[in-house]
Parts: C-alpha cells; structure tokens; sequence
C-alpha cells in the first residue's frame, strides 16, 4: 500500500488521462478513506470540489501525493 489511509491525494497527470474518471475529480483534493487490496479499484477516496465531498475509487498510478508548500523562511 504507497498510500496510507488519511493521506491527501491529488488526481496525478496519467488519472487526468483517463476517460474513467468523473469530470468532478479534476480539481480539487481527496483524502484516501480506506484501503482494499483484492479490488480492482483498491483506494476509497472522499473528494473534495467546491466544497462538495463525495467517495471516489482509484487505482495507484492515477493519484499523487499533495505536496506542502514550501515556507519562505530565511
């Protein structure tokens, strides 16, 4: 499992390739809810887009990790 459960997760380049996924995962942010290794789609996600949460399933190479900004301490 690369993602842990709790994780935020953003739809990576090859996820916005797909012509699976709703059109409401493009923007936003998701929190990777659970975990189940023998389906197809193995990441429960809860995504959030304008202030609209709903779950969405995923497969490893279609999301990433939401990198920190980098503080601009000297």
């Amino acid at each position: 499992m690369k993602y842990k459960i709790g994780q935020m997760v953003e739809l990576s380049a090859a996820g916005r390739k797909r012509r699976h996924n709703p059109h409401r995962v493009f923007t936003g942010f998701g929190i990777v809810m659970n975990h189940f290794s023998h389906k197809r789609f193995p990441y429960e996600i809860m995504w959030f887009t304008k202030g609209e949460g709903k779950t969405f399933s995923a497969k490893e190479y279609e999301i990433k990790r939401v990198k920190a900004p980098k503080s601009n301490k000297k």
